[in-house]
This record gives C-alpha cells, sequence and structure tokens, in this order.
C-alpha cells in the first residue's frame, strides 16, 4: 500500500491537473503569452444535399472576453454549433457540443515550442467525448479543428504559445471582427532587385559603348553622349510608372485568412 501511495503521488506531480483552466493562476500555463488570449472561432461549411451543413467551434479559454453565442451553454470553454441550412427556411440548430468550466484538465509536454492540454470528458447527450488541445508557438497563427463525434482535436500555431521570456516578438490583440493578418514583408522583392541588375548592366553598356566611340572616331563622342542624355530621359520618363507598380503590388498582397475574433 505504501508503494502504491508513492506512486500515484509521482504520476500526479508529472502532470498538471486542475479544474478550471485559470491561465494566469496555473503553474505551467502562465509562462505562456496567454493573458491576451481573446475568444476565437472557427467554421467549416459542408455541401449536404438538399441542404448545407455549417460547424462553428468556439474556444472561451483562459476566462477570454468575449461572447458566446446564445446557442452555446453558458460558461462554455469549447462550444461547437452544427446549423443545417435550407434553402427559403430558418437555420435549424441540429448539434451543440460543449466543455464547461467545472471539467478538469491536464497540461503536457510543456516546452519552448507549446503546450497540450488534455480536456476532461464531457457529456452529450448518452456519451461522453474528450478533447485534446495542442498549441505551438508560431510567429503566424493558423487553427484547425477535427471532429469525428468521439473526440475533438485542435492545433493552433499562434504566438500566445510562446514562452514570455521567448525571443519572439509578444502578439498582437486582434480587434473586435479582425482576422489576423500576415505580417509586412520589409524585404524587396526579387523583381526590385532585377530592375537595378538591369539598370546597372545598361550603365556600363552605354559607358563601355561611349568610350569605345571616343577612342576610334573623337569626333562621333558627341553624338554619343546626346544618344545617352536621351536614354537617361526616357529612363527618367519610366521612373514615376515603375513606383507606382511596386507600390501596387506592395499594397495589393491579399490578407491570409485565419481565426477571427469574437
Amino acid at each position: 500500500m505504501m508503494l502504491n501511495s508513492m506512486a500515484l503521488l509521482v504520476i500526479a506531480a508529472a502532470v498538471s491537473t486542475t479544474s478550471a483552466l485559470e491561465c494566469s493562476k496555473d503553474d505551467v500555463l502562465s509562462k505562456y503569452r496567454l493573458s491576451d488570449i481573446p475568444l476565437v472561432s472557427t467554421s467549416k461549411l459542408d455541401d449536404t444535399p438538399p441542404s448545407k451543413t455549417n460547424t462553428t467551434w468556439y474556444f472561451n479559454l483562459c476566462q477570454a472576453e468575449g461572447e458566446l453565442p446564445a446557442d452555446c451553454p453558458k460558461n462554455s470553454q469549447i462550444c461547437g454549433v452544427q446549423t443545417v441550412l435550407l434553402a427559403g427556411e430558418d437555420p435549424i440548430v441540429s448539434q451543440v457540443i460543449s466543455w464547461g468550466q467545472g471539467l478538469s484538465y491536464t497540461v503536457e509536454n510543456d516546452t519552448e515550442s507549446g503546450f497540450v492540454v488534455k480536456m476532461g470528458e464531457t457529456n452529450w447527450g448518452s456519451n461522453t467525448v474528450d478533447s485534446t488541445l495542442k498549441f505551438n508557438c508560431a510567429k503566424d497563427d493558423d487553427l484547425s479543428v477535427e471532429w469525428d463525434t468521439k473526440a475533438l482535436s485542435l492545433s493552433w500555431n499562434t504566438p500566445f504559445a510562446c514562452l514570455k521570456d521567448s525571443k519572439k516578438p509578444p502578439p498582437e490583440k486582434p480587434k473586435d471582427g479582425e482576422k489576423n493578418k500576415e505580417p509586412a514583408d520589409d524585404s524587396w522583392g526579387w523583381f526590385t532587385w532585377l530592375f537595378i541588375i538591369l539598370v546597372l548592366a545598361f550603365g556600363v553598356y552605354i559607358i563601355m559603348g561611349a568610350w569605345l566611340t571616343f577612342t576610334r572616331s573623337p569626333a562621333d563622342f558627341s553624338d554619343a553622349v546626346h544618344d545617352f542624355v536621351d536614354t537617361l530621359k526616357s529612363l527618367a520618363q519610366g521612373v514615376p510608372s515603375f513606383v507606382s507598380e511596386i507600390f501596387g503590388r506592395a499594397v495589393g498582397r491579399g490578407d491570409r485568412g485565419g481565426y477571427s475574433a469574437v
């Protein structure tokens, strides 16, 4: 009996177990940048003739600020709502799955690269389902969900999963209704470098041509100079359109889709 009791104590100490997901108070989760994590959602629309089926998952982790939809039970930490859409009719809610705040959870595999949260089983009708939430420290956000009516699996690449003392910059909290945007690239594109190389090569060609003309016939050097000046004028006239094209390429980059803050 003594050995069994000691073994249980070792197991309990190896895994962080708590009954409420309070990130700021948890010994493990408090090491990560979870204090500003928002309430997030992700949706998937399936074509299920004669209807369409929309499944939306809400993650209200770490007591995030935000309001869950009316279909979700109060104090849900995770809530999935499946809605059937028929043309000309009101949406029909067909499934609601919820993990409440009273459920226990464990934090495992906590490293600099992220951590895993395993939620306790929740009742769903006559069935019990569990969930595994894998958080990966990453510069950009990418959230994916898998659900097979028996278990929920979340994989979230996000700066929120990075340690507070990590050298990676802290994440900016998304504004309400705003999707994460891809950070701007400050490096020069290949088109800019190609233009610079072509200009330099053209300049070398003009100079070498003028020098060869001067060495062969000094009388024709003035004509070469005039040609060179005309070429420079043509290049100067083309600069505004080039700058406009570069600006259009930079501004016209589309935003990368991601999770949305509720």
